[in-house]
């Protein structure tokens, strides 16, 4: 039988693929970066539920959530999440706690608001996506 080095240089193409800062979800899942923007998405359209289900524990009322800021502007026409590279949290291989600095531009009727800031986030119960477990944001001078 034929053998070919094409099989093990994929596999090997895999191992070097997969980034080990996130490897407490299932491979192929969605980055924490990819998982925010979608959050900013769904609040930005009003649709708690989606929102909500980004949460490892949503936040009951909207005016305690960590990020009440945001889930409370009125007239929000854009809003935009800039990320950088996520900073480990815990001593875990992989870690299972991730810090994702951000900066926000949130568009509304009455002006422009910036925040800075991070959200936490951890792998999902069923280990297939990454879930918030908590913010902190502050407002920005321009």
């Amino acid at each position: 039988m034929p053998t070919t080095k094409a099989a093990p240089q994929a596999a090997t193409v895999d191992a070097i693929a997969i980034d080990p800062l996130y490897g407490a979800v299932a491979n192929g899942s969605e980055t924490p970066a990819a998982m925010l923007n979608r959050y900013m998405l769904d609040l930005l359209n009003r649709n708690t539920s989606r929102s909500d289900a980004a949460w490892a524990y949503a936040p009951a009322d909207p005016r305690r959530a960590d990020d009440a800021v945001l889930r409370l502007l009125p007239d929000v026409r854009n809003l935009r999440l800039d990320s950088d590279v996520a900073l480990p949290r815990d001593d875990g291989q992989p870690p299972r706690l991730l810090e994702v600095p951000v900066k926000i531009r949130a568009l509304t009727a009455n002006g422009t608001f910036r925040y800075h800031g991070w959200y936490r986030v951890q792998p999902s119960a069923n280990g297939r996506s990454w879930q918030i477990q908590s913010a902190s944001l502050q407002p920005t001078l321009d």
